[in-house]
């Protein structure tokens, strides 16, 4: 049986901080060849070469030659933090596997080929439910190295449930636990500290102030779960504990917790006071002003873009549900229904991309590094995603010089096609 190869030929590459010309080998869904010559990127495309697909049989392999015309080619966006899309809600009580593949099957348009399910607070009934039916296919998805035709399900994020009650946002009331004492994680999720990322768990946001935290962070980190803080009232040296404990990530800086002041930066401060703690934001100019984008920038280059997106994500303005709570779309803003809370966004990472960049100036790389490079470091698999090596699984996005996704490659394969 014949190799499949695919050639992507005349793009540019992300590599330490520049844009580097390359001709990119695909064989069998693998990165076999990544050549380089010294072309500089102009930020401009060629369009006098138009993109192109042959197919030849040569040595018994089916070749596709795609002329990508000076564009961009990137690993693939990896979001950890998505509540739903496409009409499909994670938290829903009828969520069905089906669903889940629906999302994943869809989010390619969109750039994205790697992303971490996300649960809001829940109540224990439903978590019994929950964890097992979405962890068991992130389980599959880690375990295997040829998921095809679709986004890879890399662990699910716990976004709550144990968090400051004045600061849950759109999280329901009855759900929030404010205390981590007395087993309270195995009560709540039906799986221990020591057990849930086995679960498959990779990502758990939790209030550091919270009495029992720490030991419970401490427990959390050392089996494997990326620990954030998030919905937290908590002040900076709270923050610093909890990172001497082991969590290594703020949810959705700004949003839902305790702002900035002189005299107590809370969480804000951790960003040049702790190297090693990366922050998400949601660069939708709706969860934070632009400039307070760029702000936290400046602080802190370890910034990880999340779209927080709901179920609402491609479908446009109506009424959603985000767990039990209604919510109401209007103008791309998503509101609990008769409030103003925010609750999630209906942003896609391509957006929060293209605007990350407007917002903070940044470079292409750097905007890239946001989207891709770090996330994939806070998972610790940057052995295994978020770069384009020789050896690694082609999971790809080209963009134009404006940042829209043009195609997208699964495993080797074009999924998606502007």
């Amino acid at each position: 049986m014949g190799h499949e190869v695919l050639i992507l030929r005349n793009c540019f590459v992300p590599e330490e901080g520049c844009l580097v010309h390359s001709h990119v080998t695909i064989r069998d869904g693998f990165i076999v060849s990544i050549e380089k010559s010294g072309q500089s990127y102009d930020g401009f495309e060629h369009t006098s070469q138009k993109i192109r697909e042959e197919r030849s049989e040569m040595e018994n392999s089916v070749m596709t030659i795609i002329e990508c015309a000076g564009r961009i080619l990137s690993h693939g966006f990896i979001d950890i933090q998505m509540n739903g899309a496409f009409g499909v809600d994670f938290s829903s009580n009828s969520i069905t596997a089906e669903d889940i593949l629906t999302v994943a099957t869809t989010l390619p348009r969109f750039g994205v080929t790697h992303f971490c399910p996300t649960l809001v607070s829940c109540s224990k009934d439903r978590y019994e439910k929950l964890i097992p039916l979405i962890g068991n296919m992130c389980n599959q998805d880690r375990s295997k190295d040829d998921v095809r035709g679709r986004a890879n399900l890399i662990g699910m994020h716990l976004e709550g449930p144990f968090f400051c009650a004045s600061k849950r946002g759109a999280h329901e009331k009855c759900n929030i636990h404010e205390s981590l004492e007395n087993d309270c994680i195995e009560k709540v999720y039906h799986s221990s500290a020591e057990t849930i990322n086995e679960a498959g768990v990779s990502i758990v946001t939790l209030a550091p102030e919270l009495s029992g935290a720490l030991p419970q962070i401490e427990t959390l980190s050392q089996n494997g779960v990326i620990v954030s803080m998030g919905h937290t009232d908590c002040i900076m040296s709270d923050g610093m504990k909890a990172v001497d404990n082991g969590a290594s990530l703020i949810t959705h800086l700004y949003n839902a917790m305790r702002p900035f002041h002189h005299r107590e930066p809370g969480l804000l401060g951790l960003l040049q006071n702790s190297t090693s703690t990366y922050y998400s934001i949601i660069a939708d100019g709706l969860h934070s002003h632009p400039q307070s984008v760029k702000m936290a920038y400046a602080l802190s280059k370890n910034v990880v873009l999340v779209t927080d997106c709901m179920a609402a994500m491609g479908l446009g303005d109506g009424c959603f549900k985000l767990g039990e709570e209604s919510v109401l779309v209007e103008g791309g803003k998503a509101v609990l229904e008769g409030t103003n809370t925010l609750a999630g966004s209906v942003a896609s990472m391509e957006s929060c991309v293209q605007s990350f960049h407007e917002f903070t100036e940044c470079s292409v790389c750097a905007v890239l590094d946001a989207a891709v490079k770090n996330p994939a470091h806070v998972l610790k698999l940057s052995h295994k995603i978020g770069s384009i090596e020789i050896g690694r699984r082609a999971d790809l996005v080209l963009l134009d010089c404006n940042l829209k996704v043009v195609k997208t490659i699964i495993f080797g394969s074009v999924v998606f096609s502007q």
